[in-house]
């Protein structure tokens, strides 16, 4: 038996929030083979790349995004079944022309939910089945493990409003190491190349290492073991909960259900604002001094 995945919503934190449904419902059809159609922004291929459940990656846009491609691809591949992460009509109709007898999908108008929580829900309707396990895992391959003093700082983000101040990250970093001494990590993209030299240089007595130029894979192998995770709510921290790292979320400009999935992620708001938000525009009301607070304990 051949199924189907389409999950079409792009980013890293996007592909890591449907991974427990889409290894649910491998789970749940032991016999199947199953391929993912996504988006290349999720970078899927490196993220998933020792995943078991999932046999073979493919990117919309090599599909050229084109409803023809897409539906001669979906014809050519016989699947049995397809499982849409997605609202519309477009993926279940294409999937319906090219022959596909078993479509499930979120249906055809998008409703303001929990994500999380539609992607647990559906997948118990689609399965007819309670008390499905819906754990976070990104398998990798296995590593000696040590005691670890590495932090791991999240700077990077899908806009300028989830990314907390510059001047926070230098302040929190400076009062971790006046309790203990740790080497630290800077998360983020080419885009936060500046912002990763701003800590730089204005720490220059301790030891930081920058991702910023370094693609997934590199990344993935210097993120593990990690004592922790601080910082904005970005792929980086969905990638380090994956990994089975205790992660901090600042969440100041995105809701905080976005973290319901794992256990691993802990979400941080302003201690003044009761519901967070798409355009709260909060993360400058995130103190150092209350994230120091959340994380005193486990780094002493």
């Amino acid at each position: 038996m051949k199924i189907l995945i389409i999950q079409a919503r792009p980013g890293i934190g996007d592909l890591c929030v449907f991974l427990p449904p889409i290894h649910c419902i491998a789970k749940n059809n032991t016999k199947a083979t199953f391929d993912l159609i996504t988006k290349e922004r999720t970078h899927a291929k490196e993220t998933l790349k020792y995943d078991p459940y999932i046999k073979n990656i493919f990117y919309l846009e090599n599909l050229n995004n084109s409803n023809l491609s897409l539906f001669n691809f979906i014809k050519k591949n016989l699947y049995d079944k397809v499982y849409i992460f997605h609202y519309g009509i477009r993926y279940p109709l294409i999937c319906k022309i090219a022959g596909i007898k078993k479509i499930y999908s979120y249906g055809w108008l998008k409703k303001n939910e929990n994500i999380v929580e539609k992607s647990k829900i559906a997948c118990s309707s689609w399965l007819k089945a309670q008390n499905l396990d819906f754990s976070y895992k990104l398998f990798r391959p296995k590593k000696s493990i040590s005691a670890s003093k590495k932090i791991v700082i999240g700077i990077g983000g899908s806009g300028p409003t989830k990314k907390w101040p510059t001047k926070n990250f230098i302040e929190l970093i400076h009062n971790i190491n006046k309790i203990k001494q740790y080497d630290f990590v800077l998360a983020g993209g080419i885009v936060e190349r500046e912002i990763s030299t701003q800590i730089i240089n204005a720490l220059p007595d301790e030891s930081i290492y920058s991702l910023c130029e370094k693609n997934i894979e590199e990344s993935l192998n210097l993120l593990e073991n990690a004592k922790c995770y601080i910082g904005n709510d970005t792929g980086f921290m969905h990638i380090c909960a994956g990994l089975g790292i205790l992660s901090f979320g600042l969440f100041g400009d995105s809701p905080k259900n976005y973290s319901e999935y794992t256990s691993n992620i802990i979400p941080i708001t302003p201690s003044n604002i009761q519901i967070v938000g798409y355009g709260s525009l909060a993360m400058n009301q995130i103190t150092p001094k209350q994230v120091f607070g959340e994380i005193e304990k486990l780094i002493k």
